[in-house]
């Protein structure tokens, strides 16, 4: 096999059987090809949200600009690459084909009839930082960044050619921009020292006998560059760059943190945003910008985040309320709850409370236990110590509040007595992890329903859209389904929070249609008083219609039907948007709610 054939990055996802079936029967052969292929790219730009409660965009352009210069990061961008319908793509190799690939990107994004695209490019074709061009999006900036590039991996008789392979994880990073850590480094060849140029190929996991899959050889393997060393045969066309070791082979694998390779040529080229302009821009995938906007969020209004983790969009709400109004953002995990307070907190931003509690248990009822035990003691609270009187209202405004369980601790507990000193022994000891400042969580047990005026339900699903992806046989029909289910859980709780005349939306990051536009005609057809509504912006494409059956069983999964397709937004990675696979759905609740 020839170095110039193997040693590239032409990789191929392979899907479970049953799964590319299905998908076939959705989007035809020749599209699910074109998907696949796309999602094993990165985006050839980066999309930054401004927070324009604190910057303006001209002024973080300007920032960037700058920063980028300064980093000499504009030298590395060679152009880009659009995929035109048939799966081809256009490469600049050289700063002199630039100018000419970019013509002929203008030309495939109008055989596409995509006029947002054609507006992002043109802005984009004269600087490396520009504001998107799309209405309703003025607070998004685009960063340019170019691929696939070729890397000519040095393999002269008197050099011995050097290389590290890394985890399919980790390559999957490092195609967005990062660095390779020690973790992810799993082989490496002989008597590499520190500061050696090394090729950099990835491993991705293979089936076993047992019906798992693994890497077929174990971390710190030797490599020999011959076709007896793991994954040879597998490791063609799955090079993703060149870099310098930061370590020694023996550092690699015996150090337990740090930078093992600093990348220097990559197969895709993409700015780092790490530690830049904090609080004033938050990098985030498109699709996930026009949900927040989607959403429509009011000043003064008071909105839920159900799965808000990392808060995102939950920012992004905020910010579109200038900060006026209660936006509610709840994950079950503290940790990533604590994400969301730090972010809030970078960004200035006072409206965002966070909680800790399970999306499929949102809902309170009437008869919970919510206000027996409350009295004038002070609750530590997210930013300040609120007084828990404050949240003796009327009941309107109780019913806008979670439900917590608060003891005073001063009295004798009937209820729970033995947690309820233990956590009194814990405060006199001093504050633990959930005590300190910046590390308190609450927990809530559910909110009332009818009480949001808009409610964003961006569902943990498959993350079939997400890119870039170099492995995706861990899904099977069945896996599919079961994240169906617990979606509709899920939705079954959310269409309850919203109070008549509000707004619920629905969001994934999958290709899956059993995941979006069935879960939409699940929607439709369960509540009468939900309708689909107008979505703005609009620059995704319409949704699917009709149904699929599998040839080998009788199950029947309907989709959207004749006019409902334009009132949904589904992303394709293989179109020349160049997004994260991805799809939104929004409902207007009827008055006649129940």
């Amino acid at each position: 096999m020839a170095h110039s054939e193997r040693r590239c990055y032409k990789p191929s996802l392979r899907w479970n059987a049953r799964v590319e079936e299905y998908f076939v029967t959705a989007y035809g052969a020749e599209h699910f090809y074109e998907i696949s292929e796309a999602l094993t790219r990165p985006s050839t730009y980066s999309c930054i949200r401004v927070n324009t409660l604190k910057a303006t965009t001209d002024s973080v352009i300007e920032k960037l600009t700058s920063i980028l210069h300064e980093a000499k990061l504009s030298s590395c961008v060679h152009g880009m690459n659009v995929s035109k319908g048939n799966g081809t793509s256009v490469v600049a190799s050289d700063e002199k084909q630039e100018e000419k690939i970019e013509e002929r990107q203008l030309e495939l994004l109008g055989e596409n009839n995509c006029g947002p695209c054609l507006g992002l490019f043109r802005h984009g074709a004269a600087s490396l930082v520009y504001k998107c061009p799309m209405p309703g999006l003025d607070n998004v900036v685009f960063v340019k960044g170019s691929g696939p590039h070729k890397i000519e991996y040095s393999d002269a008789p008197k050099q011995l050619f050097k290389e590290v392979i890394v985890s399919r994880k980790c390559a999957e990073a490092v195609l967005r921009g990062a660095q390779i850590f020690v973790p992810g480094a799993l082989a490496c060849s002989a008597h590499v020292e520190k500061g050696d140029t090394v090729a950099v190929s990835v491993a991705v996991e293979q089936p076993n006998s047992d019906g798992g899959r693994n890497f077929g050889f174990t971390r710190g393997t030797v490599l020999q560059g011959l076709e007896t060393d793991p994954q040879y045969h597998e490791r063609r066309g799955m090079y993703i760059g060149q870099g310098t070791t930061m370590m020694s082979r023996a550092g690699i694998f015996r150090e337990s943190s740090g930078v093992a390779v600093e990348m220097t040529k990559r197969v895709f080229e993409l700015p780092s945003f790490n530690d830049v302009l904090e609080g004033e821009i938050f990098l985030q995938n498109l699709p996930s910008i026009v949900t927040a906007r989607v959403l429509d969020p009011q000043r003064g209004e008071r909105i839920l985040d159900m799965c808000a983790a990392p808060g995102g969009k939950t920012t992004a709400i905020a910010i579109l309320m200038k900060d006026e109004g209660e936006v509610i953002a709840v994950d079950r995990s503290h940790n990533k709850v604590l994400d969301i307070q730090n972010l809030a907190a970078e960004m200035g931003l006072t409206c965002i409370r966070a909680y800790k509690l399970d999306a499929l248990k949102a809902v309170s009822r009437a008869n919970d236990s919510t206000g027996s035990n409350l009295s004038s003691h002070k609750i530590e609270s997210l930013d300040a110590n609120v007084e828990v009187s404050a949240l003796l209202h009327s009941p309107k405004d109780t019913d806008h509040s979670p439900t917590m369980e608060v003891c005073n601790h001063d009295t004798q507990c009937t209820k729970n007595g033995a947690k309820c000193r233990k956590n009194a022994r814990r405060m006199k000891n001093g504050p633990g992890r959930n005590h300190s400042i910046g590390g308190r969580v609450e927990s809530s047990k559910g909110f009332y329903p009818n009480s949001f005026d808009r409610v964003l339900l961006d569902a943990p699903c498959s993350a079939l859209g997400l890119r870039p992806r170099l492995f995706a046989g861990e899904e099977t029909v069945e896996s599919l389904r079961n994240h169906v289910k617990y979606q509709r859980k899920m939705f079954d709780q959310a269409v309850q929070l919203v109070r008549p005349g509000g707004v619920l939306v629905y969001s994934t990051c999958t290709i899956n249609p059993g995941e979006n536009e069935a879960l939409v005609r699940y929607a439709l057809d369960t509540y009468g008083f939900l309708a689909l509504a107008s979505q703005h912006p609009r620059i995704g494409g319409p949704g699917l219609v009709g149904k699929c059956n599998l040839s080998d069983e009788n199950f029947v999964e309907e989709w959207l039907r004749h006019g409902e397709e334009e009132f949904v937004q589904r992303f394709d990675p293989s179109s020349p948007l160049d997004t994260i696979g991805f799809f939104i759905a929004k409902f207007s609740v009827g008055m006649n709610k129940a």
